[in-house]
């Protein structure tokens, strides 16, 4: 972690702000299957979650979250870093070290990983818990499926949305890319077979205000 040169200001606003701060509650599921065959879920906090949780307290603290994403060569490989930061009305800051993983070649993966890091990088920094401890089973190899909670989107619905992405298809962004941008417009990456029917009506809402790039 570190901190600008000068930090009393944002030191204070902090302490302030995180005794106001709740774990969010859940709002989305992941099922695992395991190598042994089986399969156990856990729910969790996806990042816009996160984000209702930290400005219902921050706001009145004077402090801002800001999130970098980028990409950079380490070591003959593509890497994908984000960094975190919480800018205080004084001008003073915090922010997280990097946190990096190797780049997918695939824009709607890089998506999904970018929004996977935000929401660790940032859940981190402010201290607080987004999901149970898995015992880390993903850690020694077993499947992870993302999934939500609530009643699942109707084809028609998403029927709907892969008709509004395909009419902003262009020369300088084809339906993967479209899509990528829409799930990071939504805070989420979860696929759009698994979204739910209030995940599809924010996607139709917000092809339908133009808001993807």
């Amino acid at each position: 972690m570190i901190f600008s040169k000068s930090n009393n200001e944002i030191a204070q606003a902090f302490i302030k702000a995180w005794a106001k701060l709740e774990n969010p509650k859940h709002n989305a599921r992941v099922e695992v299957n395991t190598k042994s065959g089986g399969s156990y879920t856990f729910e969790y906090t996806d990042l816009g979650g996160i984000f209702d949780e930290a400005k219902r307290v921050f706001k009145e603290n004077e402090i801002s979250i800001m999130q970098n994403a980028s990409t950079r060569e380490i070591n003959g490989n593509l890497m994908i870093s984000v960094e975190t930061m919480l800018l205080h009305s004084s001008g003073q800051w915090i922010k997280s070290d990097p946190l990096q993983m190797p780049c997918s070649t695939n824009m709607q993966d890089m998506g999904g990983q970018i929004t996977y890091m935000k929401r660790y990088s940032l859940s981190a920094l402010i201290g607080i818990a987004t999901e149970k401890d898995d015992d880390a089973n993903g850690a020694v190899g077993n499947e992870y499926k993302m999934t939500n909670k609530g009643n699942k989107a109707s084809d028609k619905q998403l029927d709907f949305v892969k008709k509004l992405l395909e009419g902003k298809v262009n020369e300088k962004n084809d339906f993967n890319t479209l899509y990528s941008y829409l799930k990071q417009s939504m805070d989420t990456d979860v696929d759009m077979e698994n979204w739910t029917s209030q995940q599809a009506s924010q996607a139709i809402k917000i092809l339908k205000g133009g808001n993807t790039q």
